[in-house]
C-alpha cells in the first residue's frame, strides 16, 4: 500500500523538528503517511514543491499534501478522505471560491463575493489554540477555480499526465492562486474538501506589504483581462 507523503517548508532548522505543528499532527498517522519536511528553508515555495512532482515520487506516492508547517491535521480519516476526493478532483484544498474576478487585492476571498466562497478552516479563537472557531466559508465539498495554499493535495498521475506544475513566477504570496488557474486552463478539476485542521497563521496582516505588492503586480499583470 502506498503511502501519501506530507511535504513542508520551514525557517526552523531540524533541532525544532517535534515542535512543529504538523509534526506533531501526524504523529498518530506514520503508518499512512510519510512527511517530508524541508528545514532552514530560503528557496520559494513552488521550486522546492515541485522537486517531488515526478516519476520516482509516484512509484511510492500516488497523493502528496503540500501544507504549511503552522497546520495542525486533526483528522483520523485523512487518508480516506483524501484517496476518496481524489477520485473526483486533480487537486484538493480546504478553503476556497468559484467565478474569482481577477483585481485588487489579490486575495482569493477579495477578488468572489461571499456566495461564491466554499469550504472550511478551523482557526485557534483569540490565540487560545484550545478554543478553536471555525471559519465557515460555503459549502464542501465543491468544485472551485482558486484554493488557498495553505493545503493542497494533488494527485501524482495527474499531475504528471498534464505537466502541470506548481507556478514558480511566484515565491509565497499567489503562487498557490496562479497554480489552480494554470490548473483549471490545463482541463485539471480543482476543488475543496472538509478534511479537520487547525491553521494558526492569521495569514496576511498588510495588504501594503512591498513584497505581496510587488507579487501581486505580477499576478494581475499574467491573469487579468
Amino acid at each position: 500500500m502506498k503511502k501519501i507523503l506530507v511535504v513542508t517548508c520551514t525557517r526552523q532548522d531540524s533541532s525544532d523538528k517535534n515542535e512543529l505543528l504538523i509534526t506533531k499532527s501526524l504523529q498518530g498517522l506514520t503508518s499512512d503517511v510519510k512527511l517530508k519536511i524541508i528545514y532552514s528553508n530560503k528557496e520559494s515555495l513552488p521550486v522546492v514543491y515541485n522537486k517531488y512532482i515526478n516519476k520516482q515520487t509516484a512509484k511510492k506516492h500516488d497523493i502528496i499534501l503540500f501544507a504549511h508547517d503552522d497546520l495542525y491535521i486533526d483528522d483520523l480519516k485523512l487518508r480516506g478522505k483524501l484517496y476518496g476526493s481524489l477520485e473526483h478532483f486533480d487537486i484538493i484544498g480546504l478553503a476556497g471560491c468559484l467565478n474569482p474576478v481577477i483585481k485588487k487585492p489579490a486575495l482569493w476571498h477579495q477578488m468572489s463575493s461571499r456566495e461564491n466562497w466554499r469550504g472550511i478552516v478551523n482557526h485557534p479563537y483569540n490565540d487560545d489554540v484550545n478554543i478553536i472557531q471555525a471559519a465557515a466559508f460555503g459549502p464542501t465539498p465543491s468544485r472551485v477555480l482558486m484554493i488557498d495554499g495553505l493545503f493542497m493535495a494533488v494527485n501524482v498521475k495527474s499531475a504528471l499526465k498534464t505537466g502541470w506544475k506548481f507556478n514558480e513566477n511566484f515565491s509565497f504570496h499567489h503562487y498557490d492562486l496562479a497554480s489552480c488557474i494554470d490548473a483549471n486552463n490545463m482541463s485539471l478539476r480543482v476543488g475543496v474538501v472538509p478534511i479537520n485542521v487547525i491553521h494558526t497563521s492569521k495569514g496576511l496582516s498588510n495588504i501594503n506589504d512591498p513584497m505581496f505588492e510587488r507579487s501581486q503586480d505580477k499576478f494581475l499583470k499574467l491573469y487579468s483581462k
